[in-house]
């Protein structure tokens, strides 16, 4: 059970980074490289911080790497038995999803504040 459980988690978090990659991916090939990309924004709406290109919309997907490899680069997944090799899955799957939403709603609020600026 133990090496299913892993097998499926690494099939989910593979899915998770190419949902993640293929939008940062397209998000780059939209944006021009020399606007400024929206990170953080204000309680009115308006953008509080904004990073260069390379940063402001390669962040998440860096983070999310680090994130989802700490589980197999710290040897937990190999090392889980029984039910906590089924809380390590649950916690695999559940911080792909995250990850992958908050992405998605990240870009979606890039992309809207980039055309209501009409910087696109």
């Amino acid at each position: 059970m133990e090496t299913a459980l892993r097998v499926v988690g690494d099939g989910l978090s593979i899915a998770a980074l190419t949902i993640i990659a293929t939008t940062a991916h397209g998000a780059w090939k939209r944006i021009p490289k020399d606007v400024t990309v929206p990170i953080v924004w204000g309680r009115d709406g308006k953008p509080a911080l904004r990073l260069a290109k390379p940063v402001g919309l390669l962040w998440i997907p860096v983070a999310s790497m680090a994130i989802i490899f700490a589980f197999t680069l710290s040897g937990t997944t190999f090392q889980a038995q029984g039910l906590e090799a089924l809380m390590v899955f649950c916690a695999r799957a559940t911080l792909g999803a995250v990850l992958a939403m908050a992405q998605l709603t990240h870009l979606r609020f890039v992309i809207k504040t980039l055309l209501e600026d009409g910087r696109l």
